[in-house]
């Protein structure tokens, strides 16, 4: 799953059809209220803003954060669109194959995405997984200390992503760099820079692939057809700046959220020690309450939904994170707690664009609690530690500096 911001400093002047008493203030990228917690930051929304607000930051658009309506917005593409969702970007809008489509065209390309990526293909996997947590939690023995982030976080993902994908995981650290500039750069430059890398990056793969075909899933693509055309390697590049953007950054930041809160709480780190078997809850309640991607849509059509007039062409984002911490629905949902039935989980979005990426990204959590419980002491916060916070489409702990005795 990947977000690609829009990001201008355009301090929008109020269209006619937005009411004065459904705008409110609200910056994604800078806001306070998302300095400490951002996801306490948007339960703040609940409270102080409308279920759904005009804001004039970032150009100006629509917000949701209730989950009812995040939900309502995923699930009705007729009305809210995915189909250019960064339009209005100043560096051009991009084409993310399948995530910038709607049904039907959208699942004839998710489909072939699922050739590489279904549950079934993905347990493969595991075994490579679990070794690899293995080797970089062993990696750890005789420190009291580690950037979790950078020596587990990232390496871990991204090194089964890119096996996945047959890429060369030597320039794993590299191409990581690429990816917070290309989602949330602060100016357009910073984003044209790093997505030309990725850009020419892909465009290789794939000339290489078209050159010298195999069982790679770029391959597969190539030779896929949709509608009874064979893809076009134009195509193909497309799919692969997605399967890039999203491979690259989302279990990684995933992970991060989930230690940074372990690392407070010695008594859940206990518990999933002694029984394992409750970690798969963990995985869930955690992903819950530490959701953290923005989606974007475009009002297709004139639209009246719960009273709200929305024009087309509108955009709206909804804060998956706001959604999966809405006390209409949970309750203290800032408060983790495990033993939670039915608490619903947005963290992978819902409906047609859930991400197809879900069952690795929950496979990689569970193995990695596993192997970090079973063979790491109690792990707390660095003295007087705080966490840098990246707010924006894709929120994120920048750094995480992890002690043990």
């Amino acid at each position: 799953m990947t977000q690609v911001s829009n990001r201008t400093t355009t301090i929008a002047v109020k269209p006619d059809h937005v009411p004065d008493h459904l705008v409110f203030d609200f910056d994604m990228f800078d806001d306070p209220r998302l300095k400490d917690d951002v996801q306490l930051g948007y339960m703040s929304l609940h409270r102080d803003a409308p279920d759904i607000f005009w804001s004039p930051r970032d150009g100006g658009r629509w917000m949701a954060t209730r989950y009812e309506d995040v939900c309502a917005i995923a699930t009705d593409a007729a009305t809210f669109s995915s189909k250019g969702q960064t339009a209005g970007r100043e560096d051009g809008e991009l084409q993310l194959p399948p995530e910038t489509m709607d049904p039907p065209e959208h699942l004839r390309y998710r489909l072939l995405l699922l050739k590489f990526l279904s549950p079934k293909h993905l347990k493969r996997q595991q075994g490579f997984v679990r070794e690899l947590a293995i080797d970089l939690i062993e990696k750890l023995k005789g420190r009291n200390s580690c950037e979790f982030r950078k020596e587990v976080a990232v390496v871990l993902p991204v090194t089964v992503f890119m096996k996945i994908m047959e890429w060369d995981t030597s320039r794993l650290h590299e191409m990581v760099s690429w990816v917070p500039n290309i989602t949330d750069g602060r100016s357009p430059e910073v984003r044209v820079a790093a997505f030309a890398r990725m850009a020419e990056f892909a465009s290789k793969v794939v000339q290489d692939r078209i050159a010298h075909p195999g069982n790679d899933p770029i391959s597969m693509l190539l030779a896929s057809e949709v509608d009874g055309k064979q893809l076009d390697p134009r195509r193909v590049e497309e799919m692969t700046h997605l399967l890039f953007l999203a491979g690259l950054d989302t279990v990684t930041n995933a992970m991060t959220f989930c230690l940074h809160y372990l690392a407070t709480d010695h008594a859940l780190q206990d518990r999933l020690r002694a029984h394992p078997e409750d970690i798969p809850k963990a995985v869930e309640e955690l992903l819950r309450r530490f959701s953290f991607v923005v989606t974007y849509r475009r009002v297709a059509k004139d639209t009246v939904y719960k009273g709200v007039f929305m024009k087309e062409g509108d955009l709206i984002n909804c804060s998956l994170a706001g959604g999966s911490n809405d006390p209409h629905v949970v309750d203290n949902p800032e408060k983790v707690d495990i033993d939670r039935k039915g608490a619903p989980n947005l963290a992978f979005n819902t409906g047609p664009h859930a991400c197809v990426g879900a069952p690795l990204a929950r496979t990689e959590l569970r193995i990695l609690l596993e192997e970090w419980l079973a063979r790491m002491p109690n792990a707390s916060l660095a003295p007087g530690f705080v966490a840098p916070r990246h707010r924006g489409s894709i929120a994120k702990i920048e750094r995480l500096d992890l002690v043990w005795e």
